[in-house]
């Protein structure tokens, strides 16, 4: 049964990695659904060329991205006891 887990190894790191992918279809589901959130931000302040409302976007879009990379490093030893953490 431990065997089975092993799979989830490379499931774990493409999830890490496709969080910036996440992040920038946000923009193109809030426009279809009409959701006000913060691809909507971004984009309204794009327009109006506001500096400080890009920033923090991409701060937080940034932010956002490494977490979700340093939890998929942290729970890929956890998974697969054969990974080392140094």
């Amino acid at each position: 049964m431990v065997r089975n887990r092993f799979f989830l190894v490379p499931v774990i790191a493409m999830i890490g990695i496709d969080i910036g992918q996440f992040m920038s279809g946000v923009v193109v589901v809030e426009a279809v659904f009409g959701w006000p959130g913060i691809g909507q931000l971004a984009w309204q302040a794009i327009q109006q060329v506001d500096i400080p409302i890009i920033m923090g976007v991409t701060l937080v879009s940034a932010l956002a991205i490494v977490m979700g990379n340093l939890l998929a490093d942290i729970l890929a030893p956890l998974v697969d006891p054969r990974i080392r953490s140094r």
